[in-house]
């Protein structure tokens, strides 16, 4: 949404709400944590442990590697998944890892999301790959969730419309939980947030009103995170 159609927008609201704009909206300040004790004693070893942990009970299946492995991490997905087409986010540290390469080597059709070319071709070739591959930017131990950070060539339906999604994380960006994301976005961009922020915590899940539980329906039924030591 454009500045001036913003402003136009919140003018209107404050006035159905009878009252002038307000500003200058400070936030809050909390004098307890009281969810501190949840993670105290846990050094960073204890979160990526836990961070694993969450996402195994979450059915999902996190390969721990150095970043030089990461080929062969994708090996055991593609064999696993039995996976021939990818599509993969324009990002600079999938670039650092040699994913092109990568996947040139394994024989798998590619494809990077690129804003340059034809917004629907490049819909239409995302909802048509077997695999989505992103970099996240934290990881959430207390629920075993992947922060992505979306925006241009980090298209957000790389990780909504394939059936098989695969993100790299680096153990150091594990975080405790929402609070520190929360803190994190705020550091990062105080003046305007990216286009998405997606938390992501295993694959799609789905529950009828028998209690049902149905993977994949509304997103990726198979969920991968290759982990990143160092």
């Amino acid at each position: 949404m454009a500045a001036k159609e913003r402003e136009e927008f919140l003018n209107r609201i404050a006035g159905k709400l009878g009252r002038a704009r307000r500003s200058g909206v400070k936030s809050p300040r909390w004098d307890t944590k009281p969810y501190a004790h949840l993670h105290k004693g846990l050094d960073h070893e204890g979160l990526v442990q836990q961070f694993i942990g969450n996402l195994r009970t979450l059915q999902t299946e996190v390969l721990r590697v150095s970043p030089e492995d990461a080929g062969q991490a994708l090996d055991r997905i593609f064999e696993s998944a039995s996976v021939r087409s990818v599509v993969y986010w324009d990002d600079e540290r999938l670039h650092a890892i040699g994913l092109s390469r990568l996947l040139d080597e394994k024989g798998v059709v590619h494809r990077a999301w690129d804003t340059a070319v034809d917004e629907q071709e490049l819909r239409n070739y995302t909802a048509g790959v077997e695999m989505g591959i992103a970099y996240a930017e934290l990881g959430l131990s207390e629920t075993g969730s992947v922060m992505l950070w979306n925006g241009g060539g980090r298209g957000r339906l790389v990780s909504l419309l394939p059936p098989v999604f695969v993100v790299f994380l680096s153990e150091k960006t594990i975080v405790p939980r929402l609070t520190e994301a929360a803190e994190y976005i705020r550091e990062k961009v105080p003046a305007q947030l990216p286009a998405c922020v997606n938390f992501i915590t295993g694959p799609s899940r789905t529950g009828d009103i028998e209690m049902d539980l149905a993977f994949g329906v509304h997103g990726p039924g198979k969920v991968y995170v290759i982990l990143l030591k160092g």
